[in-house]
């Protein structure tokens, strides 16, 4: 790695359909599909952020945008490994999303995460 940059795993979960892969490209690229597709298993993205605030440091964040799609959940516990960060994403217009976000993707978190990882807004 060199020197002055640091490294950020993020991992996007949530089901499918909700937006992931639309906030991702947003970050990324500033842009915005309203007929984006769905991801298929798992996309990688990179970007490097220089912040002043950390004497002109680079980030470079690592981002896994994973399946929503039923199938592919068994799949999904590997992209936890090493993970820094992982963001929950769900439709407030779909209450099933939001549900899923509390039956099953919050326990994927507290599962199969990083042990180092602070957890304690997962209450």
């Amino acid at each position: 790695m060199e020197e002055g940059l640091l490294q950020c795993k993020v991992v996007i979960i949530g089901e499918s359909g909700v937006g992931k892969t639309c906030i991702i490209n947003r970050f990324i690229e500033d842009t915005f599909n309203p007929g984006q597709i769905p991801t298929l298993s798992a996309s990688f993205v990179e970007k490097n952020i220089e912040y002043k605030e950390f004497n002109g440091k680079v980030i470079k964040f690592l981002i896994w945008d994973t399946a929503g799609q039923e199938r592919f959940r068994s799949i999904g516990k590997i992209f936890y490994t090493d993970a820094r960060a992982v963001i929950l994403v769900y439709d407030i217009t779909n209450e099933k999303s939001f549900e899923e976000i509390q039956n099953y993707w919050y326990n994927q978190i507290k599962e199969h995460s990083p042990k180092d990882i602070n957890k304690s807004f997962l209450l």
